[in-house]
């Protein structure tokens, strides 16, 4: 679970967020969504406590997170960036092996992780040779690996590279993340894919929560129009999930 108390935060040219209090629970997927430069990624930043808020407080579980050292905070949450973030001489294998040993995963949990995401063929390389996609699910992998099943996974965009299959593969793992007990909070513009894989949704419109609650509730024309300033249609898909698409009016 991760509590928000009251967090604001300005970076000295203006406010991105302001007054927001909310909790991410454990076994549900939670997606944050709004538009562009509203503030998302400050927010999940600083949900991971790698950025202190200007006003207000975080806490991990029961336990502000501020007061938490810098491994401790490693061990109970995972942090993926919207860009891969290594050093270029690292090996995939060196990679993930580093995340490994700064993990709780267990070693026969390791190869069907490697499989499922088939990273198995590519622990020789350098991770300056990976193409964008690949890079993604090395990162994905890397943070499935530090991070304990029940763990806090913080994602910022983690499908923003990937084609619909790998997509499908990574939303599925987090399902599955989430179904263990762990917290899950990510953020993705695909309303339609928002839709598919969350649970609960966060928007975020004017430097403020404009909704929080389930995706049926959330993903509607009179909850998302007024936060993007255009309407949308909800279409269905095959398994019932809402599928917002944008019209002119």
């Amino acid at each position: 679970m991760i509590q928000l108390e009251s967090i604001g935060h300005d970076y000295g040219s203006g406010v991105v967020l302001e007054g927001i209090d909310t909790c991410i629970a454990a076994g549900q997927v939670t997606v944050v969504c709004g538009p562009n430069a509203v503030g998302k990624t400050t927010l999940l930043r600083i949900a991971a406590g790698l950025l202190e808020p200007t006003q207000g407080r975080v806490s991990l579980g029961a336990q502000p997170i501020a007061a938490l050292s810098p491994l401790e905070q490693a061990r109970r949450r995972g942090y993926m960036s919207q860009r891969f973030e290594c050093s270029t001489g690292f090996t995939v294998r060196q990679v993930l092996r580093l995340a490994g040993l700064a993990g709780s995963t267990r070693a026969d949990d390791v190869e069907p992780l490697l499989d499922s995401l088939e990273l198995s063929s590519l622990m020789k390389r350098s991770v300056a040779t990976l193409s964008t996609g690949q890079a993604q699910r090395v990162a994905f992998a890397r943070l499935l690996l530090q991070c304990p099943d029940d763990g806090a996974l913080i994602l910022d965009e983690p499908f923003a590279a990937l084609d619909p299959r790998w997509s499908s593969v990574l939303g599925d793992q987090l399902r599955q993340r989430a179904a263990a007990g762990g917290t899950v909070l990510l953020s993705i513009h695909d309303l339609g894919l928002v839709g598919q894989l969350a649970d609960r949704v966060l928007l975020l419109a004017e430097t403020r929560v404009a909704a929080h609650g389930p995706v049926e509730s959330v993903l509607v024309d009179e909850v998302l129009a007024p936060a993007y300033g255009i309407g949308f249609e909800v279409l269905r898909s095959g398994n019932g999930g809402p599928i917002p698409i944008s019209v002119r009016r």
